[in-house]
């Protein structure tokens, strides 16, 4: 493909990457009751539990919020999902650092309580902030 190609090709590859950490992320509110497949710490398969948190929270629209969580495996891709009450959805991307903890900053959108989901290997972790 040349470069006029691939970029009418952008928008196509930015809805499939949304798609898969659809598939492959866990919803907010399972996440938040404990992940679907009762977590197993510490080995034999299933979901881990792992923590995140909002800083500042609340927070005003758009402004800038710090998204951290801890409890993720070393170095792992992480997925991160914002979901409004009314439904809208954002995505980004995180790394974990070598003790499986991350952190990244998220510029507000709407008002009222956001759901965030993370998910990367086998943990995921939920919380939510408020939008003023």
């Amino acid at each position: 493909m040349n470069r006029k190609t691939l970029g009418s090709w952008a928008p196509i590859f930015v809805v499939a990457a949304a798609l898969v950490m659809l598939a492959v992320g866990t919803d907010a509110a399972d996440a938040a009751r404990g992940g679907k497949g009762g977590g197993k710490p510490g080995g034999g398969g299933g979901t881990t539990t792992a923590t995140c948190q909002v800083t500042p929270n609340p927070a005003g629209r758009w402004s800038a919020v710090t998204i951290s969580g801890s409890g993720f495996s070393a170095n792992a891709g992480l997925g991160l999902t914002v979901r409004s009450e009314s439904g809208n959805v954002a995505m980004t991307f995180a790394t974990a650092d070598s003790t499986g903890r991350f952190s990244t900053t998220y510029n507000t959108v709407w008002l009222g309580t956001n759901a965030v989901s993370v998910s990367g290997g086998s943990a995921t972790a939920a919380c939510s902030f408020q939008v003023v």
